[in-house]
Formats: structure tokens, sequence, C-alpha cells
């Protein structure tokens, strides 16, 4: 039974990354397609995508070749996503600041000892970042982490970057610069980090008010670092305004 564990994680893992790739606006992909961007066999693919299929999720075009979702995928996770998102606030701010904008959009939450996207609105600029929903990036080392990380007191703070320090692989930036970090986040009410993970790319982010099902969330511009760095005055403003608009204003009436 344990030698079955190891596949069935993966196979559990790999449906829900294609999941998560339909619901990144790609409405219609073939067999290659999803193996070449997500790195699976070919004939891996072929019957998780046949499997999807047989369960109602998937639908399949024999002239194209081509798997599309279901409206059974669109209603997945529809009874939670109002305790977990507001009753579509959350969306809706995410919405509008990409349709502002024209950059990638995220949300954010932290796990453990990393970040990771939950929701990845893609952009639609010409110079553009790509990232795909489930990225994760680590707590420290990522202006999202140290968004995060900038709640803290103090006191905790610096326990909390020992731990982190010593369960990450590799140190990205020393203690005294991400203090430096943290201190410009409290002062601002945001994070910017430029050409950390991602070389040449960019996120400027703040963090929602309150918790959502006990959870932190943040929500973040994404783009090529120049575009982020001379636009952040003008990104923070229009994050703030969707917040206020949507998730804020709603909450106190």
């Amino acid at each position: 039974m344990s030698d079955d564990k190891p596949d069935l994680s993966r196979s559990i893992r790999r449906t829900l990354e294609v999941l998560e790739y339909f619901d990144a606006e790609h409405t219609s992909v073939s067999v290659s397609e999803i193996s070449n961007v997500l790195g699976y066999p070919q004939s891996s693919t072929s019957i998780l995508l046949k499997s999807l299929r047989e369960l109602g999720y998937l639908d399949y075009d024999k002239a194209s070749r081509s798997y599309r979702p279901t409206a059974r995928v669109a209603l997945l996770g529809r009874g939670v996503q109002a305790q977990l998102f507001g009753n579509g606030s959350v969306m809706s701010a995410l919405e509008e600041i990409s349709q502002k904008t024209g950059e990638m959009v995220i949300l954010a939450t932290r796990e453990g000892i990393v970040v990771r996207y939950i929701y990845v609105i893609p952009a639609t600029n010409p110079m553009r970042m790509h990232l795909r929903t489930g990225a994760v990036r680590p707590m420290i080392g990522s202006g999202v982490g140290h968004l995060f990380l900038s709640i803290l007191k103090d006191a905790e703070l610096r326990d909390e970057i020992s731990r982190l320090t010593r369960a990450q692989a590799e140190v990205l930036i020393e203690e005294d610069e991400l203090m430096r970090q943290i201190r410009r986040i409290r002062r601002l009410g945001h994070s910017l980090s430029t050409h950390t993970v991602t070389p040449g790319g960019g996120i400027v982010a703040i963090q929602l008010p309150g918790h959502y099902n006990g959870t932190r969330l943040a929500i973040g511009i994404g783009g090529v670092a120049e575009t982020i760095i001379s636009n952040e005055k003008r990104f923070v403003e229009i994050m703030q305004q969707a917040v206020q608009r949507h998730i804020v204003g709603p909450a106190a009436k």
C-alpha cells in the first residue's frame, strides 16, 4: 500500500494542476499542450485527460482533438467561495485591478515556509511576466513573503526569521537587509520586489484586511521590473481603491 502513495500523490497533483491550467483562461487544450507546458509524459497526460472526461469534468472535440472544461468544473468550490472570499468580493477586486492595469494580478497566501500564488490573472500587455496558479515562492527572499512577515511583532519576527532560515535550503537575503525591507513595508504599507526570484520581473503587493477562513491573503501586480518600479505608486493606489470598493466598503454596510 505504501508503495502506491507516491503515484497517488502525483496523480492528485497533476489532476489539480490541469484544472488550474484550464482556470487560467485556457478554454481548449490538446494533450501535447498540457504535456509540454506542465512537463508530464504524453502517455500519462492522455490517460489523465481521458479520465477527467469520463468523470464529466472535460469534453473532447474530435475535430480539433482538444479538451475543454464542462460546467461541472465551474461549480467546483462554489460552496466554500463565499466563506473564503466574501461572496466573490475578492475576485471582483482582482478583476478590476487587471482591467485597469493590464498587468498580471496575483492572489497569494502563506503556506508554512513558502508563499503560494493561489490565483493568477494573466497579463494582457505585450510586455508581460508569466506565472502559473499554484506557483510557490520562499518566505525569505520574496517580496510577498516579506509582506506577510511584516505583520509580526519584532520579538516574534526574529524567531520566525531564524526558523525560516534554518528551513530554507538557500539563504537568498542577509538578515540586516531583510529587516530593512520589512521596515520599509511597514512604513509604506506595501511591498516592492524586483529581480529576485524571477530575473527581470517584479511584484508590488498589499495585504488584504482581516482573515479569510483563518488565513491572511495578499494581492499583487506583477510584470517587467521597470514597469513595476515606474508605476509603483499608481499600482498601489489602484489596488487600495479596488479593496475599498469591493471588500472594505461592502463589509461596512
